[in-house]
């Protein structure tokens, strides 16, 4: 019995060890690092990358996993999202100007 208890963790470890290294070092799909954001003729520079640090890659504060975009995109959309979480963050733009640019 203990001859068959080690002979399973050793196999165990054998294969699980590489197959968990090779996990840990595969990133997730990132997306691009930067955003274009459009709204018509009007566009937001969105630093994608950086607030995918900011929030630990936790996706689903701006949009369903797997979508990999935020539905219905427009201006109340865009608002009620980003300017919601930076004021409650504090961090990040609330006013006009520091999204939009001329």
């Amino acid at each position: 019995m203990r001859l068959t208890t080690s002979l399973f963790a050793s196999i165990l470890l054998i294969i699980g060890l590489p197959l968990a290294v090779l996990a840990a070092e595969t990133p997730p799909n990132a997306g691009p690092e930067v955003i274009e954001l459009k709204m018509g003729e009007k566009a937001v520079t969105f630093q994608h990358k950086k607030h995918q640090l900011y929030t630990n890659n936790e996706c689903f504060h701006c949009h369903k996993p797997q979508e990999w975009k935020i539905k219905n995109w427009d201006k109340e959309v865009a608002h009620t999202i980003c300017i919601a979480c930076h004021d409650l963050n504090d961090k990040g733009p609330v006013e006009c100007k520091g999204c939009h640019t001329k």
